[in-house]
């Protein structure tokens, strides 16, 4: 008798455990739809509200993440998007790098490498210093590579990547047309020896 009543009790328990869950996950997909209205009425900062409340849970259950794996990837790629857009890189990155360490596999993804690049991308574009701005610029190539290689049929990775890449080979082509013009330029100015034919005859033979 009492095993029959632990046992009806664990099963209550059990039911009850995923009562909650379905509530808290349905109270997850009535936020992210919240913040997709509030993205399609242009209220972006409405919309980062309501991503931050879903956000919590997943910072305070260090296994939700893992779990839920796409929903991370919503919720995580959709603020940095919305970021991106608002011009807080700084903020933007700082979720890029802390995402691996919550989900893994998150790390290595397209979306991963798409927004990376582009945070990248648009540090180069900003930098006054050449030499951080040639280096920003690789990076970027490199993370939109490693983008493909995860999800080689992502077009937005595709044009990024040929996008770098374009600029490279045209700093390479400016380079050998600058080479190529100073050494036209110091032939020109380089003193011509005389021929043999050229010499007095005294000085033949």
């Amino acid at each position: 008798m009492a095993m029959g009543n632990y046992i009806k009790s664990a099963g209550y328990l059990l039911i009850f455990l995923a009562s909650a869950a379905f509530i808290a996950y349905g109270w997850m997909m009535l936020q992210f739809d919240y913040a997709r209205k509030a993205l399609d009425r242009g209220e972006a900062t409405q919309a980062m509200d309501y991503y931050a409340r879903v956000e919590s849970p997943f910072h305070k259950v260090p296994w939700l993440p893992e779990l839920l794996q796409q929903e991370y990837n919503h919720l995580t790629f959709n603020q940095v998007a919305i970021l991106y857009r608002q011009r807080k890189d700084e903020e933007a990155l700082l979720k890029l790098e802390q995402l691996p360490g919550h989900a893994p596999a998150l790390g290595s993804s397209g979306d991963y490498s798409f927004w990376m690049g582009n945070l990248l991308f648009r540090q180069a574009v900003q930098s006054h210093d050449p030499e951080a701005s040639v280096n920003a610029l690789k990076a970027a190539m490199s993370e939109y590579q490693r983008g493909l290689a995860a999800e080689p049929e992502d077009w937005d990775l595709k044009f990024n990547y040929e996008l770098v890449r374009n600029i490279f080979a045209q700093q390479d082509r400016d380079r050998k047309s600058q080479e190529q013009k100073v050494k036209s330029i110091m032939e020109k100015m380089r003193p011509k020896e005389p021929s043999y034919q050229e010499l007095v005859p005294e000085k033949r033979g």
